[in-house]
Formats: C-alpha cells, sequence, structure tokens
C-alpha cells in the first residue's frame, strides 16, 4: 500500500514538472533575456508615448528567431506592473502576412480597439478619415483626454510589397506627426533593405530610428549560449521552500550540500515563469516537491555538462542559431518524461537534433514533392538499378512509371503533359541533373542536353540512394502500393 502510494506521489511530480516545463519552453513569450540596450529603447519609447503623450516610430529590425517579438512582450508586460497600461494605451498589433490590404488592415484595428458599435454602418471616403474618426472615439473626459495607441506591425516588410499601396503605412507615421493622439509605432523585420522598400512620402513621415537585434552580439559563443538555454529553459524554481532546513543525509551529501544553498538562494527567481502564463493552467505547482525540484535542477546541470551532448549542441550550432528551433526540439525533449522515464536521456537530446539537422535538405525536399514527382524519382531509381546507374530520359522514366500505373488499378490515370511538368519541376529542384559532357567542343557549361528535345535529355540523379529511402520511410500518406513497388526487387 505505501509503495502504491509513493508511486502515485511520483507520478504526480513527474506530471507537474513536465506541465510546468511546458508553460516555460512554449507559452512564456514574455521572458527576455540579454539585449539590455535595445529592450531599454524600446521601454523607453512606449513610456515615453503612455506616460507623456508623445509620438514615435522606430524599427526593429533582426534575424528570424533573435526575440523581437518577446522583447515587445516582454516591454508591455513590465510597463503593466509600472503603470495602468489597461486603461491609459491600447495595444494594436497587425501582420503583413495576414493583414494583405487597408481593409482587412481596419477591421482588425477597429476590432482591437473594441470599436465597432461607435463605426456602425459609417462610411467613410479613405483610409484617413476612418483611421482619424477611430483615434477620435479614444478621447474621453472634460480635457478630452485621448488614451495612447501602441501599434505593432509584425513583417512590417510585407505591407511594402509590389501591388500594394503604402496608404496603411504612411497614414500610422503621419498621426505620430500630429499632436492629435500619441501614437507609438513600431515595427518587426527581418530584412535589413526595408528603408529601401519605404515610398519616399513613407519616408519623409518616418522617423528612421532603427533598433537592430543580432542573436550573436552576445559575448559569448553559439554552444555557450546553447548549453545556457539548456538549463536555464529546463530549470525549475524551488516552490515553498521553508526558510532554513537541515538537508537530509543524501549518498553523496558534500556535493548535495553545496548545491543546496545556491538552490534556495537563487532559483526562486532565476527559473521562474511570469505569473500571468502559470495563470493559463489549473495545476497547482506549490504541491511540486522541494527535493525532487533540487534533484531535477542537479540532473538538467549534468546533462548539460554530458560530452555527447556538447558534441551535439556545437552541431546544432552549425546549422542554426535560432532560438525558436531550439526551443521546439526541448519541447520534444520534454514531452518524453513519463513515470517509465523520469529523467531526461542524452541519448533522446541528440537523436532529436540529429532528426532536426541530420536529415539535411533533400529527404525534407523529397518528403515535400507530390505523390507523382515522388513516383517519378522511383521510377528513375529502379531504371538506374536495372541499367546499372546509365542516365536516363523522360521516355524511360515515363516507360517504368506507366507500367507500374498500369499494374495497379488503384493508381490514378495521370496525363504525359503533367508527368512531363512533374519531371521538369524535379530539375528545377535539382533532384535530377543533367548529364554533363567532358568532350564537348563548346563551353565549359554545356551539356548534352542543351541541343536535344526536352523529351530525351538525359538525366541521373543527384540524390543518394540512402536519403530516397529515409524519405519513403518517413513520407505521409503514402499508398501502400508505391511502398510495395519502391521495396520490392526490380527484375
Amino acid at each position: 500500500m505505501r509503495d502504491s502510494t509513493e508511486q502515485r506521489v511520483l507520478t504526480n511530480q513527474i506530471k507537474l514538472i513536465r506541465k510546468y516545463l511546458k508553460l516555460k519552453v512554449v507559452d512564456d513569450n514574455v521572458s527576455f533575456r540579454n539585449h539590455t540596450e535595445e529592450k531599454n529603447h524600446i521601454y523607453n519609447l512606449v513610456k515615453r508615448t503612455v506616460a507623456n503623450g508623445e509620438s514615435h516610430s522606430a524599427l526593429l529590425i533582426g534575424p528570424r528567431g533573435s526575440g523581437k517579438t518577446t522583447l515587445i512582450n516582454s516591454v508591455l508586460y513590465q510597463l503593466s506592473k509600472e503603470i495602468d497600461l489597461e486603461n491609459d494605451a491600447i495595444t494594436v498589433k497587425l501582420n503583413g502576412l495576414i493583414h494583405s490590404d487597408e481593409k482587412i488592415a481596419l477591421k482588425s484595428i477597429t476590432a482591437q480597439m473594441q470599436l465597432e458599435n461607435a463605426v456602425g454602418d459609417r462610411v467613410f471616403g479613405t483610409f484617413a478619415e476612418n483611421l482619424s474618426f477611430l483615434l477620435g472615439c479614444l478621447q474621453s473626459g472634460a480635457d478630452r483626454r485621448c488614451r495612447s495607441t501602441i501599434m505593432v506591425l509584425e513583417e512590417c516588410d510585407m505591407f511594402c510589397k509590389s501591388g500594394r499601396t503604402q496608404t496603411l503605412l504612411y497614414n500610422l507615421f503621419d498621426v505620430t506627426h500630429t499632436k492629435a493622439s500619441p501614437m507609438c509605432v513600431i515595427g518587426v523585420t527581418n530584412r535589413l533593405d526595408v528603408m529601401e522598400l519605404f515610398e519616399k512620402r513613407v519616408k519623409s513621415r518616418f522617423s528612421h530610428r532603427h533598433i537592430y537585434l543580432f542573436a550573436n552580439e552576445d559575448s559569448v559563443t553559439p554552444l555557450e549560449k546553447y548549453k545556457g538555454l539548456l538549463v536555464h529553459l529546463l530549470s525549475i524554481p524551488v516552490i515553498n521552500v521553508p526558510e532554513r532546513r537541515t538537508p537530509k543525509k543524501k549518498r553523496r551529501p558534500s556535493r548535495r550540500s553545496l548545491v543546496q544553498d545556491d538552490v534556495m538562494e537563487i532559483d526562486t527567481e532565476q527559473y521562474a515563469i511570469p505569473e500571468e502564463i502559470l495563470t493559463k493552467t489549473n495545476a497547482n505547482f506549490d504541491e511540486l516537491d522541494p527535493n525532487v525540484v533540487q534533484d531535477w535542477n542537479e540532473h538538467i546541470k549534468s546533462v548539460a555538462s554530458d560530452d555527447k551532448v556538447i558534441d551535439a549542441l556545437e552541431k546544432l550550432c552549425y546549422y542554426t542559431v535560432n532560438e525558436q528551433i531550439f526551443k521546439n526540439i526541448l519541447f520534444q525533449l520534454v514531452s518524453k518524461l513519463s513515470e517509465s522515464k523520469p529523467y531526461i536521456d542524452p541519448v533522446d537530446l541528440i537523436s532529436i537534433i540529429d532528426n532536426t539537422v541530420a536529415p539535411e535538405y533533400r529527404v525534407k525536399l523529397l518528403r515535400s514533392l507530390s505523390i507523382l514527382e515522388l513516383s517519378l524519382v522511383i521510377a528513375m531509381k529502379h531504371g538506374m538499378d536495372i541499367f546499372d546507374g546509365q542516365p536516363m530520359n523522360f521516355e524511360m522514366v515515363l516507360h517504368r512509371y506507366t507500367k507500374f500505373a498500369n499494374a495497379n488499378s488503384s493508381t490514378q490515370t495521370v496525363p504525359r503533359p503533367v508527368i512531363l511538368k512533374a519531371f521538369e519541376h524535379l530539375q528545377a529542384l535539382e533532384i535530377i541533373m543533367p548529364l554533363r559532357t567532358t568532350d564537348s567542343i563548346h563551353s565549359a557549361s554545356d551539356t548534352t542536353t542543351s541541343r536535344v528535345q526536352k523529351e530525351y535529355k538525359l538525366y541521373t540523379l543527384s540524390i543518394p540512394v540512402h536519403d530516397i529511402n529515409e524519405a519513403v520511410k518517413g513520407f505521409k500518406a503514402l499508398p501502400t502500393e508505391i511502398s510495395h513497388w519502391y521495396n520490392n526487387s526490380v527484375v
């Protein structure tokens, strides 16, 4: 009976740890580390807009995964703790990928300002008139004091895409030059040449304030950054720690006693999640046992110092320094925690990193093909096996594919022009490459395919057979007959 009770308690502890870490890795879009100068810059702009009624505009530029959106969220969260941000300002967020024109953007602005009833059935002549009316609705009181507006434009460069007028950007930047309504416009983009995309009238209204956020700006190396993130994101603060407790005797009392004081003094603040993130779940994290948490934090430190883990992290550094990709890896790792596997296995972390970067581009590219295109690759692979690696043209590949399609009644009949188009797409993706001659009397870049009809140009596979095997194994919704066709021996 006692064993079952202890097992139930342990299971509950593992569930709480898993849930807390998932919140920390996935849902925590408020906590921001490093780049103090850039954060203070944005903080001062927004605070002066809300507190002093000033108007500002700025561009936040940095590569994907560098933390641009998290920086803005952390500034808004910090300001909400210091001033009455909810009543003194309205935050409106637009995305260039979603709000493809001014009408859609206006509807979103109206909805986020909660002014649908004020607009009603009114008809406005221009975008500027509509925006001016919305900002006028924010004025209240005898002195007609206006609430500040914080406008965040995600994917700002998409508002400058060719074929689209920049009326939205022009009017928003124009408002920052007037004293009618305080507004802070922050454009978020990953393009360094975004200013070249602006029209002249937009440039004239913009403040030309650029804030750059680079992932490797810190003094630490990418490997040290990943190791620090691993410890930070997977560690848990000690909750409900008594004021002072004599640590129980463990198998290694000297080491545990050294860590005990460090955990009790630092971890509560260092590894904590903001309160508003914790309110998203009904879990009672006060039930976490401090001893279990301390053991877990020590375990995470030991994982981060494992030589194999360090090699895997170093491998990841060569492929990307995107923090979001690393968080996705940690989320998969945390999801594997269970009653039978209460601790993180370094082998799992290494395997997830390998699955993220090792298949590389070729396998992922093959898995993104259509069923027809993958069938042509299989037909070409079988043909090259039969003819000892000799190159093949479209007619030879078509013959093998047609032979397979006729033998399987469930395979949909595809017209020849469609098959030819799919074959040309494989060439454009460089999955198949034209055969290059070595004795050409023309230029060095000349190929045998440049002087014959496209149906008879000779091609060879540029992707190793091993990558094709991996792609077929992991191809989603692959028909069974195609899988059998690939695995059967060629006669």
